[in-house]
């Protein structure tokens, strides 16, 4: 049997802004440039917050807020985010602790679903064994019943035998 794979993807490089992960920061940068910053009005792609910034102030003239397509409290246009540079140490230890907790929860149930298996296996085991060993006592109690009514009963009344002796000395 080969070593089963194991789920790593925690500790893998993950967009900040969406918690995509990806196989290496290089994938991750060209994903932030894409989907986080890029300008909602002319598309064109930027490297950092900061150049986007910059750019939807000075060519559109508007106050960039927030980061584009950004989950709940993670848009906010004061990280200074690129690739896992600038990444709160706080969210990647919080990544990887969540990760290795649901792995060793899953590995942790398979081992309790193959105990309760082999348990309930050794209980019909069990049953089958006692089941067995109770018709065997129930075979030897009957025989044990059949041989106490066959038994000298002193409280029993004799058999008399009506005989007469003289005519079976005459035949």
């Amino acid at each position: 049997m080969g070593r089963k794979n194991r789920d790593l993807s925690y500790l893998k490089p993950f967009c900040f802004y969406c918690d995509k992960t990806f196989k290496n920061e290089v994938y991750l940068h060209q994903h932030q440039k894409a989907k986080h910053f890029t300008c909602q009005r002319c598309f064109k792609k930027f490297s950092s917050c900061d150049s986007l910034k910059n750019h939807v102030e000075s060519a559109h003239h508007e106050v960039l807020t927030k980061i584009p397509n950004a989950t709940g409290d993670r848009s906010d246009i004061k990280n200074k985010i690129f690739g896992m540079q600038g990444v709160p140490r706080v969210e990647i230890e919080k990544r990887i602790r969540k990760g290795a907790e649901e792995y060793w929860t899953k590995i942790l149930s398979a081992q309790y679903q193959q105990r309760r298996k082999e348990n309930k296996q050794r209980m019909k085991q069990n049953k089958e064994i006692s089941k067995k060993e109770n018709q065997q006592d129930v075979k030897i109690d009957n025989e044990k019943e059949e041989i106490e009514q066959h038994e000298y009963n002193p409280e029993a009344k004799p058999i008399s035998f009506d005989l007469d002796y003289e005519q079976l000395q005459k035949q």
